[in-house]
């Protein structure tokens, strides 16, 4: 009987250290920077309507994945977190493509066509970009 509990107890333990040892490594694993990938080029409109068109095609396309993307400035603002969030237009008059910024982009100019990389999360009412970097 009470070799049973031993066993019980070591196997109990041996999960308890192994479920520690994977969230430290989980806790600790470095986060993923979108510069040292190659991202998939494609324009703002061509995006969107490819959301808009197939969802979950364009999920299997881009979700989770580097993508680059060129287009046109419609806003730029400031989330409540303090990070940039730039849309760009598309052929739709209210929705686009969205992008929040990992790092200040600098000055942007409403009008202006600009060139960034990040990591598509799916589609809202836009395109959502994160951890975006400007190219150029």
């Amino acid at each position: 009987m009470k070799t049973k509990k031993n066993i019980v107890l070591f196997i109990l333990g041996i999960t308890v250290f192994a479920g520690l040892g994977f969230a430290f490594y989980v806790w600790n694993k470095p986060a993923r920077d979108v510069r040292e990938e190659k991202g998939l080029q494609i324009n703002a409109v061509a995006i969107f309507d490819s959301f808009t068109l197939n969802e979950n095609k364009a999920n299997a396309l881009y979700l989770n994945k580097a993508i680059q993307v060129t287009g046109e400035v419609a806003e730029i603002k400031n989330n409540q977190a303090g990070e940039t969030v730039v849309y760009l237009k598309s052929n739709d008059p209210l929705f686009g493509v969205n992008c929040t910024f990992k790092e200040n982009p600098g000055a942007l100019v409403k009008g202006s066509t600009i060139t960034f990389k990040g990591v598509c999360t799916g589609f809202l009412s836009d395109v959502v970009i994160n951890q975006g970097v400007i190219i150029k």
